[in-house]
């Protein structure tokens, strides 16, 4: 059952699994450190990076993004079977060779028909489907999670180790991990082995993997932790938010109202993922298993794992919730919180008394149809791929792109490493940190003049008195060149230069060349991500407007309005200044 469930499931995610560069999140960044055995983002995730580069190189077909973008579904897949064996299967009590089932009067096919309902809600949550079609971490760290937990019902020293050594390794994975501590803290095994402490160390061990590739100094080098004091802000994300989710959004200030209306966030958010019915049957669950007295300690762990991953992890972020890119960032949260929220939604269905014949087919169906079963595919997802591309179009020989946004770097990045496509443009990002400096000057020396450089602030005096006439300056939004003057050349705009009609032009001809698969009306996508590239294209072709509006040439920039609007419906920049060119416009034209 455990394999026809797993084949069943991964054939599910492979069919609507992106086959390129996803459009979602950090994916680029995670591809090519797999593609090059780097250092991701922080905090660097090494297993993930070791697995993935495993996974590649072993994978006989398809393009290294598609392959990275496999990996996620088949752990995916992994996890639901996981969480199969443990629903279904009987813990051991601290007696030998005696069993008990994990929760009262979970046995036989009671047990397997529950365990197989719950199993596929959560593999078809839209948060699991999501990750499992994208090159991203959060699967592999929902299967450690579940190992941890089939290794825990156990009840064994030995297994106990197993799963400190899973806990050590899966930190490295994803830092959330560590809410699973109050399953061991919990557990009934007695006494704790002291050894289990040096299989947890044992795990962490794969941190070094950091330092020590880091002093190759590979393409992708996040922070360069060769050193000690680079390797600790890389691990706690020092430069960028430590516990934050988000370096600007999140507050680490509450009031009982942001305390009400976070909570109020996640019930919602969990209903989204599990339907009003489990979501019932999981309160129920929760209130069932504080009862048996001889099962409690093992409950209270796992109730406290769940609340730390879940509710807590949400109220710690206190991200806003009406900015467009909070449910983006929170959603891949969900997957741990789901995969400790399936005991007990079985928990609360095998309340219902065995009397009852028809009880657990109705709790099913009611289970099965109180969810939306909504979902799209990324088959046809070349979003990133495609704008990627379409900029280097626009750039000329040796450019320099000025702080590019992350989906735009990480794109790139893989066309670069991975395809070696435009290697000669430079992704100027991180030249105010400390190794962000050596970074550049390591890649490019011409970039910088010879000189030793002592603060942020004078290295960005010199990349607009220097670097800029060594090389062509760009950015991918003309905001990030303020005050510079700028003209727009294609999805680009061409730093200390201005508008004319030749370079009017020529953005005109290099829009045209742009390659767009798929739909591009961000209004036609739920995701964040997608809508966020879609709209790069909207603000070039408003930003060209507005130089059409300055020059006076009225029926091209309300052209190029219109073109914003169409991608773009709710873009305010672009209705404003369609409403002022029609206004100003001459009658006669």
């Amino acid at each position: 059952m455990s394999l026809i469930l797993f084949l069943l499931t991964f054939a599910f995610y492979l069919c609507g699994l992106s086959g390129t560069i996803p459009s979602y999140r950090d994916s680029g960044d995670l591809i090519a450190s797999i593609h090059t055995l780097g250092i991701a983002h922080p905090p660097g995730y090494a297993l993930y990076v070791l697995v993935g580069k495993l996974f590649v190189t072993l994978m006989p077909f398809g393009n290294v993004a598609y392959r990275v973008n496999v990996m996620s579904a088949f752990f995916a897949a992994a996890t639901a079977t996981l969480l199969f064996r443990f629903l279904s299967s009987p813990r051991r009590k601290s007696g030998p060779s005696q069993t008990e089932f994990w929760v009262p009067a979970c046995a036989g096919m009671t047990s397997t028909a529950c365990a197989g309902v719950t199993t596929i809600l959560f593999a078809t949550s839209p948060a699991v489907i999501a990750l499992a079609r994208v090159a991203e971490m959060y699967t592999l760290a929902a299967f450690l999670a579940a190992a941890i937990l089939l290794c825990l019902q156990r009840n064994s020293a030995r297994a106990f180790c197993g799963a400190a050594l899973l806990l050590g390794l899966g930190l490295s994975v994803h830092p959330t991990l560590i809410f699973l501590l109050p399953l061991f803290l919990c557990s009934s095994v007695r006494p704790f082995p002291r050894v289990s402490l040096l299989y947890f160390v044992l795990g962490l061990t794969v941190f070094l993997y950091l330092p020590i590739r880091a002093s190759e100094h590979p393409l992708v080098n996040w922070g360069d932790p060769s050193t000690w004091r680079n390797f600790w802000r890389v691990v706690t994300r020092a430069d960028y938010g430590g516990l934050k989710l988000h370096p600007e959004q999140s507050s680490f200030s509450w009031s009982a109202g942001d305390v009400l209306a976070q909570l109020t966030y996640f019930i919602s958010a969990m209903k989204n993922e599990w339907g009003w019915g489990a979501l019932g049957f999981g309160g129920m669950g929760i209130v069932a298993g504080l009862r048996p007295l001889k099962s409690r300690r093992w409950f209270s762990g796992l109730l406290l794992a769940w609340v730390l991953s879940g509710p807590a992890f949400f109220l710690l972020s206190n991200l806003p919730l009406r900015e467009p890119t909070t449910p983006a960032i929170l959603q891949p949260y969900l997957v741990l919180a789901g995969v400790l929220w399936v005991p007990f939604v079985v928990m609360g269905v095998v309340v219902i008394p065995r009397t009852m014949r028809w009880g657990l087919p109705l709790a099913a169906l009611l289970m099965l149809c109180s969810r939306s079963w909504i979902w799209s595919s990324e088959r046809n997802d070349f979003y990133a791929y495609d704008y990627a591309r379409n900029l280097l179009r626009s750039l000329p020989q040796n450019a320099v792109l000025y702080e590019p946004d992350d989906p735009t770097r990480f794109s790139i990045q893989v066309l670069q490493i991975v395809e070696h496509r435009r290697e000669d443009v430079i992704l100027l990002n991180f030249f105010r940190t400390r190794w962000g400096y050596e970074y550049i000057k390591r890649r490019w020396p011409d970039l910088l003049p010879p000189v030793p450089i002592e603060s942020g602030q004078e290295l960005e005096r010199l990349l607009w008195t220097y670097s800029a006439r060594q090389h062509p300056f760009y950015a991918e939004l003309p905001q990030k060149l303020t005050p510079v003057p700028y003209r727009a050349q294609g999805l680009v705009y061409a730093a200390q230069t201005e508008s004319s009609p030749m370079s009017r032009a020529r953005a005109e001809a290099l829009l045209e060349l742009d390659v767009q698969r798929g739909d591009y009306v961000t209004s036609h996508h739920a995701d964040f991500f997608t809508r966020h590239l879609v709209s790069y294209y909207a603000a070039a072709q408003n930003n060209l407007g507005i130089e059409y509006t300055n020059a006076g040439e009225w029926p091209r920039a309300i052209a190029h309005y219109q073109a914003a609007l169409q991608m773009e419906p709710d873009q305010s920049a672009a209705t404003q200044n369609l409403a002022a060119a029609l206004q100003k416009m001459p009658k006669h034209l």
